[in-house]
């Protein structure tokens, strides 16, 4: 007779300061991105200053959509452990307000599973 298969215990479940780890990693992904968002009033002034002075603003005009591309492409590709689908992402968007994966609900901020089921 076949044995049923025996249940392999979760990796994620069975280590919570992992867990915890990853979980931070993917706030602080957020935490960037959003600061990044909330510093474009500044960036939009200091181009103005530049702009006004006679400078060129190529330069600060890359490097800040450079730091902007990273930090979103940083979040974007953050991996939930409860699901293991991109924790921002459900269409092709990223959901910036969001602090839960937008497909089981696991919170950034406990280390606790919440499922929306």
């Amino acid at each position: 007779m076949s044995q049923p298969p025996q249940e392999q215990p979760d990796p994620q479940k069975s280590n919570p300061a992992r867990l915890a780890k990853r979980l931070r990693r993917i706030g602080r992904a957020r935490t960037r991105l959003v600061v990044c968002f909330w510093t474009l009033p500044v960036y939009v002034v200091a181009i103005w200053v530049l702009l006004n002075n006679g400078r060129n603003i190529d330069s600060m005009m890359w490097i800040y959509m450079a730091v902007y591309a990273g930090f979103a492409i940083d979040m974007s590709m953050r991996h939930c452990p409860a699901c293991q689908k991109q924790f921002y992402v459900k269409s092709i968007f990223l959901n910036l307000l969001s602090k839960r994966c937008v497909h089981c609900g696991q919170s950034t901020t406990s280390s606790e599973f919440v499922s929306k089921d």
